[in-house]
């Protein structure tokens, strides 16, 4: 189900999804292909927009997904709105040109949700550090 603000937005939606650490954006995921007969496809790109060699309970798309034209807004955005939290994901659409935001999570998946190859659990986990 689509929420109120991806009803506003045309068109069949990305959700471009920036891991901010400690205000920083080190990785980012995007969910695609939900809607189609094979479910929801989640694919994590480095800050550089290259290909992660991991995945997250879902798997990864098999097409190419381009790097959306206003990833470096998105960035720059998701590192302000993270600034003061150890870990916050960051949300957002592109359509039309245009940068919409979604949401703030900070616990994606319940941080349940486990990673293949296993590993990429603890690297991850490296990029946090916790207040004192």
């Amino acid at each position: 189900m689509r929420t109120e603000t991806e009803k506003r937005i045309p068109g069949e939606l990305l959700d471009y999804k920036l891991m901010c650490f400690n205000g920083e954006v080190k990785c980012s995921f995007v969910c695609s292909e939900r809607h189609s007969g094979n479910g929801l496809k989640v694919t994590f790109y480095d800050r550089e927009w290259n290909l992660m060699p991991f995945e997250r309970h879902y798997p990864r798309s098999k097409t190419t997904i381009e790097r959306p034209r206003n990833y470096l807004k998105m960035v720059e955005l998701a590192e302000r709105l993270s600034r003061g939290f150890p870990f916050v994901r960051v949300d957002f659409y592109e359509a039309g040109g245009k940068v919409y935001f979604g949401e703030l999570t900070l616990y994606p998946g319940s941080g349940l949700e486990e990673f293949t190859p296993p590993e990429w659990d603890s690297v991850l986990g490296s990029w946090l550090t916790l207040p004192q």
